[in-house]
């Protein structure tokens, strides 16, 4: 390939010309800006250090992709003057960014870059000089010019609002005529008061959830504008974005998206569900060519050969020297985890561990048995999260159901049923009064299923999401909310001795018989159901070992040894059934009740149960005080 002609860059700082003195001549006739009136006393928000520029310099690709066409002129655009100075990439990406645009051009000879950030290039008459349009980083609502720009650039009579409305059918003119715009990073954050402008490139900003490495799914590798990554998935460390509407697939070409299992998805501040978080894209916007990537915010990316090639190929794709697909695809990568269980996954688990759906008739005997009025009165409208996998032991969907359906119909709480463990994270799980630990059962519940097949980074990311998860539980414990464990969720967690001492104890062994249950705390509110008296059940009472102690928690029920054989061989003839416990400032109820179904019919265990929760809730007061045996 022949390579074109070296053209002399042009850097404009609103009305400053900051170029090499033998082309100073040359910058209103090659922009049309004759008559434009500048201010004086600009400041250079432009210069980085020489070194830095030079290992930007080092890293450009020495030729472009394609040929160009023609000789190509393209505008790389910054926050213009006046919103500056409280822009948060001042000195930062945006003088970096700025020179790496102008020195991609320069050493490849693709195009004679025009680095500025004077709203004067988006005149009509101005904005049509240009092959495409890069937005490097530009914040804030850039569009709306200041008012000493009015008179500068409608000298002959307008107002802020009429010259507004220039600009904007300006730049939507010139892109749906047929030009090119690239955007970087915080360049899609900005102009937040112009629908069109978010329509234009696809999305709008929602935040910045990660300041850290995380991997990239390459969607499309034969896609012309990922050729810069050959193929290949890769890692990179930036401040990654997240995207709300308008975005959508139906609307774009995605080309790059986070690798949510080889990404820290514990981060705070997630609010996309679908586990959809784009990082690169292109489309159509009439006859013009639109090209937006989140990456840009570490100076050190504008050095990365990389990353550099990338933004060369996308500044030729929107010129349009680089041909590339910009039609929407149908698909994309499935990633259920983190997340919850898609319906016919959660049926095939079911089927396969022999775990059954309660029928038409077992929910109907469940409802008959739920007591009409909760002992206490919210005082406020509630949320209670059941969380567990359901098909990881026979009660948890009978569990699941008697806990909807005592909410509802005592008007004591709404339940939310899932296994989202993203909803126990500690920026979602605050939304919640109290979270019951539906038999949970497994040893890692927060970890995605063949933890042990995954390769090391998918391991590390899933490790390091275990790790919020359960740090976000302690803290919601511990800062004033409600903890309900039902039957196996004893049974879980070895591993983590906080959630051991947070429970109370945990599971030793069991036995699955009738038994006699005594009610060891009479007077305690959530033992009201059982007026004093001793009731047969029969079920699987699970026998705990360490850390159950009666030194840390309020034993409600026991096995009354009185009336039935000991069952088992502790010394101290301690066998609970239910207690409750401070933890902090959390409260803590726990039952060894509900394996068997038919314990989700039974009238006093829905009425213990759902005591209990309450008083997790902390609309039903009663003491944890431990009381010995």
């Amino acid at each position: 390939m022949t390579k074109p002609p070296i053209v002399a860059p042009i850097v404009v700082v609103v009305g400053v010309v900051t170029l090499p003195w033998a082309f100073a001549p040359m910058v209103s006739q090659a922009i049309g800006l004759e008559s434009a009136q500048q201010p004086a006393g600009a400041v250079d928000y432009f210069s980085i250090p020489k070194h830095q520029e030079e290992r930007i310099r080092a890293a450009a690709p020495e030729s472009p992709r394609v040929k160009p066409k023609q000789a190509r002129r393209v505008l790389v655009f910054s926050t213009p003057n006046h919103l500056m100075e409280k822009d948060p990439h001042k000195g930062y990406c945006i003088p970096y960014g700025a020179a790496a645009f102008r020195i991609l051009g320069e050493k490849s000879g693709a195009y004679q870059p025009v680095v500025s950030n004077d709203l004067s290039h988006f005149l009509p008459q101005n904005i049509k000089k240009f092959d495409a349009i890069v937005l490097n980083n530009t914040s804030g609502a850039w569009i709306t010019p200041a008012s000493e720009d009015v008179a500068r650039l409608a000298p002959t009579g307008g107002d802020q609002k009429s010259l507004e409305e220039q600009l904007r059918k300006s730049l939507l003119d010139y892109i749906s005529g047929g030009g090119g715009l690239v955007a970087i990073h915080f360049a899609i954050g900005a102009n937040p008061h112009w629908p069109e402008f978010r329509q234009l490139l696809g999305a709008t900003f929602t935040g910045h959830p990660w300041a850290e490495e995380v991997g990239i799914l390459v969607e499309e590798p034969e896609h012309p504008l990922v050729a810069a990554f050959g193929g290949k998935n890769f890692r990179i460390d930036d401040e990654i974005y997240e995207f709300g509407p308008p975005y959508d697939r139906s609307q774009l070409r995605v080309l790059l998206s986070l690798d949510t299992e080889r990404t820290n998805m514990g981060v705070k501040w997630i609010s996309r569900t679908d586990n959809d978080f784009a990082q690169a894209w292109v489309k159509s916007y009439g006859k013009g060519r639109v090209f937006y990537t989140g990456f840009g915010h570490r100076t050190e990316l504008f050095w990365n050969p990389m990353i550099l090639r990338f933004y060369l190929d996308a500044v030729q794709f929107a010129a349009g020297d680089l041909e590339a697909p910009t039609e929407p695809r149908a698909d994309r990568p499935v990633r259920n985890w983190p997340g919850p269980t898609p319906p016919e996954i959660r049926a095939a688990k079911m089927k396969i561990h022999q775990v059954p759906e309660p029928s038409a008739d077992e929910i109907a005997k469940i409802e008959t048995a739920c007591p009409d009025k909760a002992p206490a009165k919210p005082a406020k409208p509630r949320k209670v999260l059941v969380w567990g996998h359901t098909w990881t032991h026979l009660p948890n969907p009978y569990a699941e159901k008697a806990l909807e359906l005592l909410g509802k119909k005592t008007g004591a709480f709404t339940a939310v049923i899932s296994d989202d463990p993203r909803l126990l994270l500690s920026n979602r799980i605050g939304q919640f009064d109290a979270v019951v630990m539906n038999n949970i059962h497994e040893q890692e519940p927060f970890l995605p299923e063949g933890f042990g097949k995954l390769d090391p980074q998918q391991q590390a990311a899933a490790r390091q999401f275990d790790k919020a998860v359960k740090q976000s539980i302690l803290e919601y414990v511990r800062g004033g909310k409600g903890l309900v464990g039902t039957h196996a969720a004893t049974a879980a967690l070895f591993g983590w001795p906080e959630y051991g001492e947070m429970i109370g104890g945990y599971y030793g062994g069991h036995i699955a018989q009738e038994v006699v249950i005594r009610v060891e705390d009479p007077n305690h509110p959530v033992n009201a159901c059982f007026e004093g008296k001793p009731f047969t059940i029969r079920d699987e009472i699970y026998i705990f070992k360490a850390p159950y102690g009666r030194k840390n928690v309020r034993v409600l029920l026991s096995l009354d040894l009185e009336r039935m054989r000991d069952p088992g061989n502790r010394p101290d003839k301690d066998y609970p059934i239910s207690w409750v416990r401070s933890y902090e400032k959390g409260r803590v109820f726990y039952t060894t009740l509900g394996h068997e179904p038919a314990t989700h019919w039974n009238p006093l265990f829905l009425r213990h149960l759902l005591a209990g929760v309450q008083f997790a809730i902390g609309d039903l007061q009663g003491s944890t005080e431990p009381n010995p045996k």
